[in-house]
């Protein structure tokens, strides 16, 4: 196994001065020894002169005399160059102000950071918890405010503040050449730059007419039971669909926080997604969809990468992870000629890690202003921001960029080391003519990996029924940020770089990394299994006619080995959950269980869960308590093979289970009564409302024809039946398998 690199820069931490310092990539450590390396005397000589420097340096500030280097060499270019189009429509520059601490001092410290703490959303903390280095703070200096008297000093200049960031210790200003001037001389002022423009990565140099045109006809043929529509090309490539079906993956529980241009979510592939919160850094109000005055593409190409990520439109688009949650920041303004800058793309970083983003998905770039030997991975601040980003457990997944046949080289943030960097292949696996080569100009290897992003299919965001082709690695990056969300979702606990080391050591040729595919094509299954155990068990489920006691088996495996005995918890008619360990059987990874008797009409769940070598734990099903495995005793069973009452109500369960296309659900009734028979996906969505009617006494049998209530296919998968009766409630699990 290839090792992957470290971070450029570990989680920040808190110097040991008097007050809260940071540089332009935030937070940093002084450059102290490590402990055991040189003496105690040596350590505490090293700080002195350290903190002597420090003092000589404020001195000389509190003196008048300014240190060089304060304004950067492409801003001073910029000043002198009177082109009308680097600037606003007023003649000024967007450039971006850089502080050299947080003005807290040290006893004010604890307050401050406890403050900060509150402002995060409680799913950020537990993100932060699961997946931060061991032993680093949740919340430090890093993410305090800027400071609010520096940024009046700033906007005594009459410069006009326009973003700010914690992470950064920055903030950008519409200035003109003597307000930089003015700010440059600022004590508290570290460096004044240019902020760096927005380079759309969706629309890559115009494409002939598809050779292969996306109908039924032309799309390769597979055997799994979802259609995935349009999409079925780039699903098979990336062996999605053996996620789906064999891991049962869809992106549940995981939060994809999309930076893009607006986005239209009442499309028909797009409703059913559930929307956190959103964000127009554009107009600053809570509207990402077009507003009165825009124009009509405003909101297209978010639209299209938000279903690349998510559609759920069996027959027409099925994306990876059309399960998962979003958070959506409009980051890029299509009615101006000169695009939206860099500093936008960081406020909305840091507003979705706040919010409680697991994964950003951002299809934008950021070179103007920088040149290739700015790409090296610690200089562009959307680099700088993505990478601290990983630090805070925030994977970040980005475009390589479609400037192969221009620039020939990748765009910012694609350079940074602890992101995913996607590249471009067709639906042969070949790296297309736009994708952008790496490496990164200190020499790395990037891409990290590759997905289709030749004519896919995309909703359209000016018909909430139709679909476009589109083509750019701005649709392979989301098509990656959804295998990524099926990763993350079978073991949450796992860092962005064993994330990455996932997608890379799994994918088309790890062996042997190139720049134009990274380590080739990306493989769902094989990434969302290389950590925590696999499990292959036939499940008990549907109506039973015996007692019990039942006795399972499972095959647990894990490429770390097994961290310990895997454990199966059982429950009967909803009661509190037992546990009880499995036992090893004979052949290697093999592992069996019994559950104990249940009379008849007993309704029992049960999950199997298990932990690897690596302390990484998985469950089975997926979901585990919140999707178990069910079955329903027959009624009139009992251990002794005595008649025993059913109840007041009974639900046997369907037959045939598993079914296609239809199956019949038996159910009685004591006495007659109302009923209410339900059916539920995994999610506890309601699919279809097979009956709610008065009945008679007696026994019972609907028919389900494998249709939700809009009349439309239900997909393969679990579904729940709940019947509801006499005061009771009684549930069965049934399998539908097209």
């Amino acid at each position: 196994m290839r090792p992957l690199p470290a971070p450029c820069r570990p989680l920040p931490t808190i110097p040991d001065c008097g007050i809260i310092m940071g540089d332009a990539a935030g937070w940093y450590r002084p450059p102290f020894p490590q402990p055991g390396s040189l003496s105690l005397a040596m350590v505490r000589r090293r700080r002195l002169l350290l903190l002597l420097a420090l003092t000589l340096v404020v001195s000389t500030i509190g003196a008048g005399v300014r240190p060089d280097g304060r304004v950067s060499p492409r801003l001073a270019r910029a000043l002198a160059n009177g082109d009308p189009a680097l600037r606003a429509p007023d003649g000024r520059l967007k450039v971006w102000v850089r502080f050299r601490d947080k003005g807290v001092p040290r006893e004010d410290l604890p307050a401050a950071l406890a403050q900060a703490k509150a402002r995060l959303d409680p799913r950020a903390l537990a993100r932060r918890e699961r997946r931060m280095a061991p032993g680093a703070a949740v919340v430090d200096g890093s993410d305090l405010d800027v400071s609010a008297a520096y940024l009046a000093h700033c906007a005594a200049t009459g410069a006009q503040v326009q973003r700010q960031s914690r992470w950064l210790n920055a903030a950008s200003f519409l200035a003109d050449a003597s307000q930089v001037r003015r700010l440059a001389r600022l004590p508290e002022v570290a460096g004044v730059d240019l902020v760096a423009r927005f380079l759309s990565t969706g629309v890559p140099t115009p494409v002939p007419d598809s050779p292969l045109p996306l109908s039924p006809e032309n799309l390769p043929r597979t055997a799994t039971s979802l259609n995935y529509g349009g999409n079925t090309a780039a699903m098979l490539q990336a062996n999605v669909p053996a996620a789906h079906e064999l891991l049962g993956l869809s992106g549940a529980g995981v939060v994809v926080g999309m930076l893009d241009t607006g986005f239209r979510t009442q499309h028909a592939a797009l409703a059913h997604i559930p929307v956190l919160g959103v964000w127009d850094f554009v107009n600053n109000d809570p509207v990402v969809d077009n507003q009165p005055g825009d124009p009509t593409s405003s909101r297209s190409h978010g639209t299209e990468t938000l279903s690349t990520v998510a559609a759920w439109a069996p027959g027409s688009m099925v994306a990876p992870a059309w399960n998962v949650s979003v958070a959506l920041a409009k980051t890029e303004n299509v009615a101006v000629e000169v695009r939206v800058e860099e500093d936008n793309w960081v406020a909305g970083l840091e507003w979705a890690e706040a919010l409680g983003a697991d994964i950003i998905s951002s299809s934008l770039g950021y070179i103007d202003w920088y040149t290739y030997s700015n790409l090296d991975g610690n200089t562009c601040v959307t680099t700088k921001a993505a990478d601290l980003a990983a630090g805070r457990g925030l994977l970040v997944v980005n475009s390589a960029g479609n400037d192969r046949a221009t620039s020939g080289h990748l765009i910012a943030p694609a350079d940074a080391d602890s992101i995913v960097t996607v590249g471009a292949v067709d639906a042969g696996g070949v790296v297309t003519y736009f994708s952008s080569p790496g490496p990164t100009f200190d020499g790395r290897t990037k891409p990290d990996v590759a997905a289709h992003g030749l004519y896919n299919t995309a909703a359209d965001p000016n018909n909430d029924a139709g679909y476009v082709t589109v083509s750019g690695t701005s649709f392979s990056c989301p098509l990656v940020t959804g295998v990524a969300a099926l990763v993350l979702e079978r073991v949450p606990d796992l860092t962005p770089m064993q994330v990455i080391e996932a997608l890379r050591l799994t994918a088309g040729h790890p062996s042997a990394p190139d720049n134009d595919t990274g380590w080739g094509i990306v493989n769902a299954y094989a990434a969302a299994t290389w950590f925590g155990p696999v499990f292959t068990h036939a499940p008990l489920f549907g109506a039973v006619g015996y007692a019990g006691p039942y006795n399972l088996s499972a095959t647990i495996t894990a490429r770390l080995g097994l961290g310990g005995v895997p454990q199966v918890h059982h429950r009967v008619n909803g009661g509190a959950w037992q546990v009880a360990p499995t036992a090893p059987a004979g052949p290697p990874d093999q592992f069996t269980f019994s559950l104990p008797n249940v009379v008849g009409g007993g309704v029992v769940d049960y999950w199997l869960d298990a932990v690897d070598g690596g302390g990484h734990r998985a469950t089975w099903p997926q979901g585990g308590a919140s999707a178990p495995i069910t079955f329903t005793v027959w009624p009139g069973t009992s251990p002794v093979g005595d008649t025993v009452a059913r109840g007041g109500a009974w639900l046997a369960g369907a037959a045939p289970n598993p079914f296609n296309p239809r199956t019949t659900v038996s159910f009685g009734l004591a006495a007659p009564g109302r009923a209410r028979l339900a059916l539920f996906d995994v999610r506890g969505r309601l699919v279809r409302t097979l009956l709610d009617a008065d009945l008679g006494a007696g026994d019972h049998a609907v028919i389900w024809d494998g249709r939700d209530d809009q009349g439309r296919d239900a997909p393969s998968g679990t579904y729940l039946c709940r019947l509801t009766a006499a005061g009771l409630e009684r549930r069965s699990r049934m399998q539908l398998v097209r």
